[in-house]
C-alpha cells in the first residue's frame, strides 16, 4: 500500500513539473502581441468603389497570331456597401455590385501554324447583379490606430442576363443567356485611415467556394445549360478591390 502511495505521489509530481514547464515556456515565448480596440462598438460605416475600363482596336496585330483585330468594348462596375460594428473590432454589413460588360468584334483573324480562324460581326453584352452579406474582423497593427488588418467573410448571391449576336443578314444568330451564381469568399486586406472618419481599404480573395449556372437559348429554338463549381485556395488577382470607407 505504501509503495502505491509513493508511485502516485511521484506521478503527480511529474505532471506538476510538466505543467510548470509549459507555463514557463509560455512566459518565455511571449510574443508581446496585444489586442487593442481598433474599431469600437456602435460605429456605422459606408463606402464602395466604381471602376470603368474601355478598349478599342483598329486592325491591330499581336505576336503574328492575331491579325486585322478590330474591336471595342468596356466594363463598368459599381460596388456600394454599408455596415455596423456590433462589438469591438467586429462588424457586419451588406454590399451590392452591378457589373456591365460589352464586347463587339468587327473582325479578327487567328493564325497558328496550319490552323486559321476568322470571326466577324460578333456582339456580346452582359450585366450581373450581386448581393453580399459580410462579416468583418479588424486586427490592429501594434499600437497604431491608423493601420489595421481586415478579414472579410462574404456570402454572395447574384444573377444576370446576357445577349450574344453573331453574323449578319440571313446568317445572323442570337443567343440569350441567364446567369445564376453563389459564393462564399474569405478576403483579407488592409485598412488605412487618412483622417478620423475616412479610410482607404484594399482586399483580395484567397479562399472560397463558387457556383455558377448559365442557361442559354439560341434563336428561340435551341436550349443549353452549363454548371461550374469549385473551391479556391489561392490568391485571386481578379478579386482585388480598392475603395473608400466613411465612418460615423
Amino acid at each position: 500500500m505504501r509503495k502505491k502511495i509513493y508511485l502516485l505521489a511521484a506521478a503527480l509530481a511529474a505532471v506538476c513539473g510538466m505543467l510548470d514547464g509549459q507555463v514557463a515556456a509560455r512566459e518565455k515565448f511571449d510574443r508581446g502581441i496585444t489586442m487593442q480596440t481598433f474599431m469600437p462598438k456602435g460605429m456605422w460605416f459606408f463606402g464602395g468603389n466604381v471602376s470603368y475600363t474601355q478598349h478599342n482596336n483598329d486592325d491591330f496585330k499581336m505576336f503574328g497570331l492575331l491579325k486585322d483585330f478590330s474591336s471595342r468594348g468596356y466594363t463598368f462596375a459599381v460596388r456600394p456597401m454599408a455596415g455596423y460594428s456590433f462589438a469591438n473590432n467586429w462588424a457586419a454589413g451588406l454590399a451590392f455590385t452591378y457589373e456591365r460588360t460589352m464586347l463587339q468584334i468587327d473582325k479578327v483573324s487567328l493564325s497558328l501554324s496550319d490552323l486559321s480562324f476568322d470571326l466577324e460581326d460578333y456582339y456580346n453584352i452582359e450585366h450581373i447583379y450581386t448581393g453580399t452579406l459580410f462579416l468583418r474582423n479588424f486586427i490592429n497593427l501594434g499600437n497604431s490606430r491608423r493601420f489595421a488588418l481586415i478579414n472579410d467573410l462574404k456570402l454572395q448571391l447574384g444573377g444576370g442576363q446576357g445577349k450574344t449576336i453573331n453574323g449578319k443578314g440571313d446568317d445572323m444568330s442570337g443567343t440569350y443567356t441567364k446567369i445564376y451564381q453563389l459564393g462564399l469568399v474569405f478576403s483579407p486586406g488592409v485598412s488605412v485611415f487618412i483622417n478620423d472618419y475616412s479610410s482607404v481599404e484594399a482586399t483580395i480573395g484567397v479562399l472560397g467556394f463558387q457556383y455558377k449556372r448559365t442557361e442559354q437559348i439560341t434563336n428561340q429554338i435551341y436550349h443549353g445549360s452549363r454548371q461550374t463549381s469549385g473551391a479556391n485556395f489561392k490568391i485571386d488577382i481578379f478579386s482585388i478591390a480598392l475603395g473608400m470607407t466613411f465612418y460615423l
